[in-house]
């Protein structure tokens, strides 16, 4: 049987204890995420066939639904290693704030939530598997060089559409961490598709609330109020889609420099003035 010790006596512990049997001293989780094994059996339903992603805050797995005619699913799951039951707290209430999210959304340009669960200690999200990659390992593949303007333009306005479907749903929903690594591509036949992922900081949007009551974000990325100036509101999306779009254009990281961007086409003489002018 797995054990844990205590930082505090040493003494052994249950994997799953969180007080010390003999001290009572709170038990810091040190589980790890991304190990499981292929074909293991989650939730008497989802086997694993590998993982896809890692993460410091977690894994995702690709697995099959044995219910559904063996459909594909992607299976998020949430670490708890090194964190203290109080973070673990806040961990799992982010992670169900994501499934709850998600379970209210229909749109083509997001992935749809099928299941939430806890086993062995560990919380799982299932949700739509996209076969693509992320925008970020795109850039890195293109040499982080500027990207066509046409192919940047179909991004933009599938990216528009999401945003604005979330904007306008009610309550209103902020996004809040609109980057490279949080948007999926999918290639279907001549058509590519955009994927928004990880909805682990979106937030409910509340008129009349001064500011956010914690500050979170990607640096380059997320807009100034973001770092607890003031309440992060539709228009803190926006400012990401920009910083988004012109990184695809120039091929500068925002995150170099953050609330600079040096004119597009003096970058790319292929963006024209009036997008320009947008960003």
């Amino acid at each position: 049987m797995a054990e844990q010790f205590c930082d505090n006596c040493g003494a052994a512990n249950p994997e799953t204890a969180r007080h010390c049997q003999y001290c009572g001293s709170l038990l810091l989780f040190k589980h790890t995420t991304g190990e499981l094994p292929e074909r293991t059996m989650l939730e008497g339903r989802y086997q694993l066939e590998r993982r896809i992603g890692q993460g410091g805050m977690g894994a995702v797995y690709k697995a099959t639904d044995s219910r559904f005619n063996n459909r594909s699913v992607a299976i998020k799951e949430m670490s708890r290693a090194g964190l203290t039951p109080t973070s673990v707290q806040e961990a799992e209430e982010a992670f169900e704030r994501e499934a709850r999210i998600l379970a209210d959304l229909q749109h083509p340009n997001l992935p749809r939530i099928y299941d939430y669960f806890t086993e062995s200690e560990r919380s799982y999200l299932v949700m739509d598997f996209i076969e693509g990659e992320t925008l970020e390992s795109y850039i890195e593949q293109s040499g982080s060089k500027p990207l066509p303007l046409e192919q940047v333009l179909n991004w933009g306005e599938q990216l528009c559409a999401v945003l604005n479907y979330l904007h306008t749903h009610e309550p209103p929903i902020i996004f809040r961490d609109l980057k490279p690594s949080n948007v999926m591509i999918s290639q279907k036949g001549e058509q590519s598709y955009v994927y928004l992922i990880d909805f682990g900081i979106a937030r409910i949007f509340k008129p009349g609330q001064s500011h956010d009551t914690v500050a979170l974000g990607s640096p380059g990325y997320a807009a100034p109020e973001q770092y607890g100036k003031a309440q992060s509101t539709p228009r803190s999306d926006i400012y990401s889609l920009g910083a988004l779009l012109h990184a695809l254009l120039t091929g500068v990281d925002p995150s170099e420099q953050p609330f600079f961007f040096q004119p597009a086409s003096e970058l790319n003489p292929g963006v024209p003035k009036e997008l320009e002018q947008l960003l």
